[in-house]
């Protein structure tokens, strides 16, 4: 086998091994209790894609060109979900914190999280290549017992 060829041949094998797909979920394999759940809660979602998270649902979707997550249950409860925000729409007590505690860090994404009822903001920091993901509730402090959810 000549040198090309076997370079074609690790590059594929290495693109079709590093496929994430495994957890994907067919629109049409989705219960209707979480597919109705989640076109309840958002009417307005597309481009949904499902995949499996444990036992639950993950929908990925867009609200008007907004990037969204939710975790649904089998029988259709919504455990939480989360969307991009702009850094400018950051509770003012969250700015501060992250002005005063994080300032040597570059913010790279924020997001709006729902879980039970209750609002936190992920914010996750990228210094020289190190990422920092931190969860702050609504009055700028850090929830450590809240795992960052990606």
């Amino acid at each position: 086998m000549n040198l090309s060829m076997r370079l074609l041949f690790i590059l594929s094998f290495f693109m079709f091994s590093c496929n994430d797909d495994d957890n994907d979920v067919a629109p049409n394999s989705v219960p209707e209790a979480v597919t109705n759940a989640l076109a309840t809660a958002f009417p307005d979602a597309t481009d949904v894609e499902w995949e499996m998270s444990g036992e639950n649902y993950e929908a990925d979707f867009d609200v008007n060109t907004v990037d969204y997550k939710a975790l649904l249950t089998a029988d259709g409860s919504m455990l939480m979900y989360k969307h991009d925000i702009a850094q400018a729409n950051l509770p003012e007590a969250v700015r501060t914190s992250i002005s005063q505690n994080y300032n040597s860090l570059q913010v790279d994404d924020t997001e709006l999280l729902s879980l039970s009822g209750t609002t936190y903001y992920q914010i996750d920091f990228d210094q020289e290549g190190q990422d920092t993901k931190v969860v702050f509730t609504e009055d700028g402090q850090v929830q450590e017992q809240l795992t960052y959810w990606d």
